[in-house]
């Protein structure tokens, strides 16, 4: 082998090496950093479509709001976070109104921990033997069936509602007027804004007289509702609000609270 040959076999050589170098050097590290960025691009393109997704999603919602919105604004209403006495009181006047009686008196109680109803237990059936044997009916005649005891409605409760974080307020309300518009007053309060619930209806006839030594004549009819107003809070925290109404409000509007 000549020089010259010589010297071109270890110049390959030699560029051999400065290339397979260069590769794992140069080359190498940059293919390795772009699939590592085409992996990142993939995983950044599937975040996205899950955040484009979601933001679908909350717009489709978002279009239901103002219905919402609207739900909740009756929902607390009815069923308020504080007593409100003072909103309840103007809505029992505005039925009163419009219905024709005249409400002589609201006595409302201090806020009491609700407590669950407890379940009946009560079921339809047969009633059990009292210990006497039965007498069979003679074959061929028809007998009498076993008397059945009601069924009592299924109770129903809620878990999430407690003592700790909902109270109750009993009150009563007094009204004068006739037999149909005491019934027409009774269906408004049941069904206005404040949940109320009515569970005893009394009424007294008043007698009248034109002074003292004539004999009483018939007057109109006192009509006595007594039930429940409920709050969204513990009795400790819905009495509070209760004083504080009662100290705010005039005495025109303030009921004796009861108990």
């Amino acid at each position: 082998m000549t020089r010259n040959r010589l010297h071109l076999v270890v110049a390959l050589v030699i560029g051999s090496v400065v290339l397979v170098g260069g590769f794992f050097l140069g080359v190498q590290p940059q293919l390795a950093a772009a699939a590592a960025n085409r992996q990142q691009q993939a995983s950044i393109e599937a975040t996205n479509e899950t955040y484009r997704s979601e933001l679908a999603r909350l717009a489709e919602q978002s279009k239901e709001l103002p219905s919402k919105q609207q739900e909740l604004a009756t929902l607390e209403a009815s069923v308020p976070s504080t007593p409100a006495t003072a909103a309840f009181y103007k809505e029992i006047d505005a039925v009163a109104s419009s219905s024709g009686v005249t409400v002589t008196g609201i006595t409302t109680a201090w806020a009491a921990a609700y407590a669950p109803p407890a379940s009946t237990g009560t079921t339809g059936g047969v009633p059990a033997s009292t210990g006497t044997s039965a007498t069979s009916a003679p074959s061929g005649e028809p007998t009498a069936a076993a008397p059945t005891s009601p069924v009592a409605p299924a109770t129903k409760t809620d878990s999430r509602i407690t003592g700790a974080n909902f109270s109750t307020i009993a009150v009563s309300i007094d009204v004068s007027g006739s037999f149909a518009q005491a019934l027409q007053f009774t269906k408004g309060v049941q069904s206005g804004e404040r949940l109320f619930l009515v569970n005893g209806i009394t009424s007294q006839k008043q007698e009248t007289a034109a002074d003292a030594s004539a004999a009483p004549t018939a007057g109109g009819t006192t009509w006595t509702l007594s039930g429940f107003v409920y709050v969204l809070a513990d009795a400790k925290a819905a009495q509070v609000s209760q004083a504080t109404e009662n100290a705010s409000a005039t005495p025109s509007a303030t009921a004796t609270p009861a108990g």
